[in-house]
């Protein structure tokens, strides 16, 4: 939230300067144009001498910004405005409705096309490659959801607590809270809002059990240690752990039920409700 200025990019400007400049060159080129009809319209019939002018315009293309690191393009769901966006969408820059459902669901979309891959590959006895496919939609989730809960806790805090914004939204202060559910749910409790309200108690503790399974994907080589065998009672240590698309993409499904209830905290006075438990 900020004033229109605070948006504009230093690639935009240049844009809007070579638009400026193109437009005097073609005020300049239909003078040219007409000075040229009128002095061959002035010249004398039948004389010994005749001059005679001619004006070629040199064409020159529009100039259009082309913005490769805005890698993500989103339609609002409510007044179907098309922008663009660096990491993560929280309101469309034209209604000002939220848009952090949309954004997720993204994400999510791109999760269940890895699996898709995943399993092309499983199927093409390439099992290695479809492990590491999945392993990277399986961690793609929960960055995704730690990130998404971390930038909207933050500008509720600035929002609705400004005075203590600066020292709760610090990096010291956050960390990596958020890759945990009970001290996620202990930050926004601050605020009055709970949101994994919205999991049944199976989709929690499905959730719980794939946030330890992404940690020991990310930093133990998938390999299971005693403290996730500990935690399933199914695994053992020293094993892969075992990756299922369709339980990854529950996951993920999970992450976006969360995302889609805590959006609602996103509008004005929106007050602590958010959705009932769902059912599975």
């Amino acid at each position: 939230m900020a004033d229109d200025d605070e948006f504009v990019h230093p690639a935009d400007i240049e844009t809007i300067m070579n638009q400026i400049e193109l437009d005097i060159g073609a005020d300049v080129s239909d003078w040219l144009h007409d000075l040229a009809g009128e002095f061959n319209r002035g010249q004398p019939r039948g004389s010994f001498i005749t001059m005679k002018m001619e004006y070629k315009p040199r064409h020159r293309p529009r100039p259009v910004v082309i913005r490769a690191d805005l890698l993500r393009d989103l339609s609002c769901d409510i007044c179907a405005r098309s922008y663009a966006v660096y990491a993560i969408a929280l309101y469309c820059p034209d209604c000002g409705a939220p848009n952090l459902a949309l954004h997720f669901k993204r994400e999510v979309a791109l999760v269940h096309e890895q699996l898709a891959l995943a399993s092309e590959q499983d199927g093409a006895c390439k099992p290695e490659l479809s492990f590491r496919l999945m392993g990277n939609a399986h961690e793609d989730v929960l960055t995704a959801f730690e990130t998404t809960l971390k930038a909207v806790y933050r500008h509720l805090l600035r929002r609705d607590m400004p005075q203590q914004a600066a020292e709760l939204c610090s990096k010291k202060s956050i960390g990596n809270v958020f890759q945990n559910i009970d001290r996620g749910r202990e930050k926004y409790a601050s605020l009055g809002i709970d949101p994994f309200a919205v999991l049944s108690g199976e989709a929690l503790a499905n959730m719980r059990l794939n946030i330890e399974k992404r940690h020991v994907i990310g930093h133990n080589l998938g390999i299971a240690d005693e403290h996730y065998a500990a935690q399933t009672q199914t695994e053992h240590p020293g094993k892969l752990v075992s990756l299922i698309g369709g339980e990854i993409g529950r996951f993920a499904d999970s992450c976006l039920a969360v995302i889609s209830g805590l959006e609602h905290a996103l509008l004005p006075n929106a007050g602590t409700a958010l959705d009932a438990p769902q059912d599975e």
